[in-house]
């Protein structure tokens, strides 16, 4: 029997999944301090709330790939180096 993980408003099927989200999450929180932004700024940047960010960086929320590009662009990164973490343990 699989397990189901419920984050947020979406259930997360398995705990690879869930350890992706954390990991993604953890990554943005490395690159917002990084710049210089609390959750407020970067929530404001994206005509979004400080308390959807730290869901995000919790890994709380399934993001979608346009919210992971209006991240991007608030940060002034790509999309790529937001997905640039550590993922030996998740492929």
């Amino acid at each position: 029997m699989q397990k189901i993980f419920f984050i947020a408003l979406c259930a997360v099927k398995n705990s690879e999944d869930l350890l992706f989200l954390v990991e993604l999450g953890s990554e943005i929180r490395k690159i917002r301090k990084k710049k210089g932004l609390s959750q407020l700024d970067l929530g404001v940047a994206m005509d979004n709330y400080a308390e959807q960010v730290s869901r995000i960086e919790r890994g709380k929320l399934n993001v979608t790939i346009f919210t992971l590009r209006k991240i991007a662009k608030c940060l002034d990164i790509t999309i790529s180096e937001l997905l640039n973490f550590d993922k030996g343990n998740l492929i």
